[in-house]
């Protein structure tokens, strides 16, 4: 079993302080995710508001990060490619890859927030073709030859794209799935790794279901079935018990929702309620025993093989979520070993 962290920025200002101080914090994160033995960091791509709006651009952040770690594997999840020029994205996360040594792994998809492709000017009903179409060009792009394309979208003819990635014959390509049976079929038909969001799913049955068709779709295509990871991304929280951790974690989660709502409050986003979901492990919180059972029934019951953890949210105090971190480390992961 894998872990990571998941960066999600909530950014509260008012609570948080100034926006240079509020990066170093989440440098700060990810520092201690590698000092703590966790396998991966991921950040997100959102736009235009507090809900992730500060890291609209995660490859000029993975590159910072870069320079202050040495192994962690560093991911975007996800870069959400319908909104963006194929060319560019190969270009910039392949210079991730270089200044990371070879740490990057690629998520790609269409995105979880329609009002961001109405900002952008984006016609969301061609976010999946454009989402095919990008995907084969951003790997012809990190191949030794040019980039040779002609689609409804994207027209190139032999374009040479600097630098090419480290990894060879590219980083490692997840696709992020929620709902959709498609992108869930897709993703293995093409030999993906896949991610997802367990909190969306209305029980663990469902999610269960579409990661084995997922496996399904990757044996028919003959790609390899056991080397493929399943990332779900949590929000977790460890404390010295169940009760006192959604106490303490409760004012955080709703502060978290309350600013995606305000990305789009004419889209009702969810009708689930926190606490319920804290009771039901689709947001990870109490002491180690429990996580670490948590966790074990999401393997289990799910197939998930990498939990990603976001740790702060929502104003949390760096030190509570660094806490919380530390538990995680000392006594969930070895529990899991």
């Amino acid at each position: 079993m894998k872990f990571g962290i998941h960066i999600l920025p909530t950014y509260m200002p008012d609570v948080e302080g100034a926006l240079p101080d509020f990066y170093q914090q989440m440098y700060d994160q990810i520092i201690a995710a590698e000092k703590l033995g966790f396998d991966q960091a991921w950040v997100t791509e959102h736009h235009f508001g507090g809900y992730g709006g500060t890291l609209p651009h995660p490859p000029t952040f993975l590159a910072a990060v870069a320079a202050r770690t040495s192994k962690i594997r560093l991911g975007v999840a996800v870069a959400v490619l319908p909104l963006h020029n194929p060319l560019q994205l190969a270009e910039a996360y392949a210079m991730a890859d270089v200044i990371s040594g070879g740490r990057l792994d690629f998520g790609i998809g269409k995105g979880s927030e329609p009002v961001e492709y109405r900002k952008f000017g984006m016609n969301r009903d061609e976010a999946a073709q454009r989402f095919v179409e990008c995907t084969e060009i951003i790997r012809q792009a990190w191949s030794d030859g040019p980039v040779n394309f002609h689609g409804e979208f994207y027209n190139f003819d032999n374009v040479d794209i600097l630098p090419k990635p480290l990894q060879r014959p590219h980083p490692r390509i997840w696709v992020g799935a929620t709902r959709t049976v498609e992108t869930f079929r897709g993703a293995g038909a093409n030999g993906y790794d896949l991610m997802t969001v367990p909190f969306v799913h209305p029980t663990t049955d469902a999610l269960r279901d579409l990661v084995r068709l997922y496996r399904k779709e990757l044996s028919d295509a003959g790609h390899d079935f056991v080397g493929r990871d399943v990332l779900g991304k949590f929000h977790i929280y460890v404390s010295d018990s169940f009760e006192r951790g959604m106490r303490e974690a409760a004012p955080f989660m709703k502060n978290y929702s309350d600013i995606h709502t305000a990305v789009d409050p004419k889209r009702k986003i969810t009708e689930r309620d926190i606490g319920s979901d804290m009771a039901r492990g689709f947001i990870v919180v109490g002491d180690p025993e429990r996580c670490a059972d948590t966790i074990r029934r999401w393997q289990q019951d799910a197939g998930i093989t990498v939990f990603s953890g976001t740790f702060h949210f929502g104003g949390m105090p760096q030190e509570m979520a660094l806490k919380s971190m530390r538990l995680f480390a000392d006594r969930v992961m070895p529990a899991l070993a």
